[in-house]
């Protein structure tokens, strides 16, 4: 009798993440490696496209890992698979949208496809994790916050240059209209982060999306971190980025394992009662007049355990289970 373990990445979802992970290595080279890639850019720009490039490959880092681990039926995986294409998936809208046309432009858009639609042919089928409620609702608490804090920052910067009547300066260094990083954070990625934490209190979908999304936080704000330390920022500012990224990959790591550890316990109990079915039905009713039915209401009472036992051990009197 074979069991396949449930939530096993599949085919497809695997081979779009695998080649967003090549195209995103291969650009991400280029635009560390030659000069043309960022060569209309102003220097502030590039200095933070080279950022992005460095973080890039740690999160490829994270999103192979993740993904072999899945594909052996790792719920842990999925959920550091899934995080690494949420980071993929928001770092090359802004690549596409603002780097100026090379010929690295159809990879960039290819690379937020494969990432997007890697997400949306893994989403059926994907087990829900049950999180012990007081870790999960200090990751709700941390991504919340998390939240919070760059929607303060963004919108101090953005308020503050509408009182002056001028565009903030950092556009003018960076050569843009506007800042993509501000219209996605406050139109989609913020306001997510804190349905995710408000709603993931209760269970559900929103609880099995936190280890994820703290893991996007953690590879967002690591990339941050490099991009600082390249442009020579405060020590301060480089300090609090990078406790950001420390604090939201251990929750995310706290968070996995308890997840895996829950899903290990409900695949375990499901694999009993499958091999405590099959002993019922085939040593307990040799003339086959009983049905799965009469032998699921057995086991979940009081002497279940006993009977799979008793069940098993003459079935292997007899020569073991066929």
């Amino acid at each position: 009798m074979t069991t396949r373990r449930p939530g096993r990445l599949g085919v497809v979802p695997a081979g779009l993440s695998a080649a967003a992970a090549v195209l995103a290595t291969t650009t991400s080279l280029f635009g560390l490696l030659s000069a043309w890639p960022y060569a209309a850019e102003t220097a502030n720009w590039r200095l933070q496209a080279y950022g992005q490039d460095l973080g890039n490959f740690l999160a490829i880092v994270v999103l192979v890992a993740g993904l072999l681990t899945a594909r052996r039926g790792s719920v842990r995986g999925g959920q550091v698979w899934a995080g690494a294409l949420v980071y993929l998936a928001y770092a090359f809208v802004i690549y596409a949208m603002t780097v100026h046309f090379t010929a690295l432009f159809l990879a960039y858009v290819a690379v937020l496809g494969l990432s997007v639609y890697s997400l949306v042919f893994a989403l059926p089928g994907r087990p829900e994790l049950r999180l012990p409620r007081r870790l999960r609702r200090l990751g709700a608490g941390v991504l919340g916050a998390t939240a919070v804090a760059f929607a303060l920052l963004w919108l101090s910067a953005i308020l503050g240059a509408l009182a002056a009547g001028r565009p903030p300066a950092d556009l003018a260094e960076a050569g843009l209209p506007a800042n993509p990083v501000h219209v996605i954070d406050l139109a989609l990625v913020l306001p997510g982060m804190l349905i995710v934490a408000v709603r993931s209190r209760r269970g559900g979908l929103a609880a099995a999306l936190l280890a994820p999304l703290l893991v996007f936080a953690a590879l967002m704000a690591a990339s941050i971190v490099v991009t600082l330390l390249l442009g020579g920022a405060p020590a301060a500012v480089v300090a609090v980025l990078a406790a950001v990224a420390l604090v939201s990959a251990v929750l995310a790591g706290l968070l996995l394992r308890a997840g895996s550890a829950e899903h290990r316990a409900e695949f375990g109990e499901g694999l009993a009662l499958q091999v405590g079915e099959l002993a019922l039905l085939r040593v307990g009713d040799p003339a086959g007049e009983r049905d799965v039915e009469d032998a699921q209401r057995d086991l979940s009472g009081e002497d279940g355990p006993a009977l799979v036992r008793a069940a098993v051990g003459e079935r292997s009197d007899r020569g073991g289970l066929q």
